[in-house]
C-alpha cells in the first residue's frame, strides 16, 4: 500500500483532491431531485444520477508515478413534456503521469478518452477525447497551490477551462477548491462528524444515437452536507443543495460553437430543441473509500 501516491486529480464530475494527507481511491455517488418543472410550463420531469470514481495510482519512484483511474455516471431524466425518458452515460477513462519536477513543484498530466452517449448504435460521435495538465506548487502537507488547464473536443466543439487551485488544512477546517468547477469547505465537529458546503459546476456533452443530435448538461450546485466517518477508511456523506441554471439542452447534431472557454462561447448560433429545467431542490448521497498517508 506504500506504493500508492499522494497527489490525484479527480475529474468533474465527481469531487477534486489536492490533500497531501490522503487519496479517495473509490467514490460512489448517488443524485435524485423532486419532480422538475420545465420553463414557462406546467410539465414536470424526473432526474436521477448515479456514478463511480475509481482511482489507482502506482508509485514508480520518488519523482514517478503512474495515474489510472475510471469514471462512470447515468443519468435519467427526460427532456421535453410528453416525451420519453432517456437514459444517458460517460464512461471516462483516465491514465497519465504525476511527474515531481523539483522539490516544491509537481505536474499532473492526465489523457482523458471517453464513451458520452445514450449508448445506442455506437459510432465515432459517442466518442471525446480530453486532456487535463497541471502544475502544484507545495508549501507544506498542509498547503499547496495549483494552476492547470482542462481540453475536452466535446460535441458542440472544443472546450477549455483554465484552472486554479488552493488546499489548506487546520486542526478543523479544510478548504479544497479548484476554480471555477469545484469548491468544498468542511468543519471537524469531532473525530467522525464534520459539516460542509460544496459547489460544482460541471458540463458535459452526450450523443443521442436514436435522435441524431446531442444533449449538453450543465449544472451549478450548491449543497450543504453532514459527513460521518465510520473508520480511518470509510465516510459517508449525506448532501442537501439547490441547483442554479441547470439544463439538459438538445442541438442537431452538425450545429457547434467555434470555441468555449469555460462559461463563455464564441459563435454559438445553435437551435435549441426543447425547454430548460426550473431550478430547484437536489439530494446526494455519497460514500468514499479513502487511504490515508498520514501515517
Amino acid at each position: 500500500m506504500k506504493q500508492f501516491l499522494i497527489l490525484f486529480f479527480a475529474l468533474f464530475n465527481c469531487a477534486i483532491s489536492f490533500s497531501q494527507e490522503y487519496i479517495d481511491l473509490l467514490k460512489f455517488h448517488y443524485a435524485a431531485t423532486p419532480k422538475n418543472n420545465f420553463v414557462d410550463t406546467n410539465d414536470k420531469a424526473p432526474l436521477s444520477e448515479v456514478g463511480i470514481d475509481l482511482t489507482l495510482p502506482l508509485k514508480i519512484n520518488n519523482s514517478l508515478t503512474i495515474i489510472t483511474g475510471l469514471f462512470w455516471e447515468n443519468i435519467n431524466t427526460q427532456l421535453a413534456p410528453e416525451t420519453e425518458e432517456i437514459s444517458i452515460s460517460t464512461l471516462n477513462i483516465r491514465i497519465g503521469i504525476n511527474k515531481k519536477h523539483s522539490e516544491k513543484w509537481s505536474g499532473t498530466y492526465l489523457l482523458l478518452p471517453k464513451i458520452s452517449s445514450d449508448l445506442k448504435d455506437i459510432d465515432k460521435n459517442h466518442f471525446q477525447l480530453g486532456f487535463l495538465g497541471l502544475l502544484k506548487r507545495t508549501h507544506s502537507a498542509t498547503k499547496n497551490y495549483s494552476v492547470g488547464l482542462y481540453y475536452n473536443q466535446e460535441l458542440f466543439g472544443p472546450f477549455f477551462v483554465p484552472l486554479l487551485g488552493l488546499y489548506r488544512k487546520t486542526e478543523k477546517w479544510e478548504f479544497n477548491i479548484t476554480l471555477p468547477i469545484w469548491a468544498d469547505i468542511n468543519y471537524s465537529i469531532s473525530n467522525r462528524i464534520s459539516a460542509g458546503a460544496t459547489f460544482s459546476a460541471f458540463v458535459r456533452s452526450y450523443y443521442l444515437g436514436n435522435y441524431d443530435n446531442y444533449v449538453v448538461k450543465k449544472n451549478n450546485e450548491l449543497f450543504g452536507y453532514l459527513q460521518y466517518k465510520l473508520n480511518r477508511s470509510i465516510l459517508f456523506q449525506a448532501k442537501i443543495g439547490y441547483s442554479i441554471g441547470r439544463s439538459f439542452r438538445a442541438f442537431p447534431k452538425n450545429e457547434k460553437i467555434d470555441l468555449g472557454i469555460s462559461a463563455f462561447r464564441f459563435g454559438d448560433n445553435r437551435k435549441k430543441l426543447n425547454s430548460d429545467f426550473e431550478d430547484g431542490l437536489v439530494f446526494n448521497f455519497r460514500m468514499i473509500y479513502r487511504f490515508d498517508l498520514s501515517n
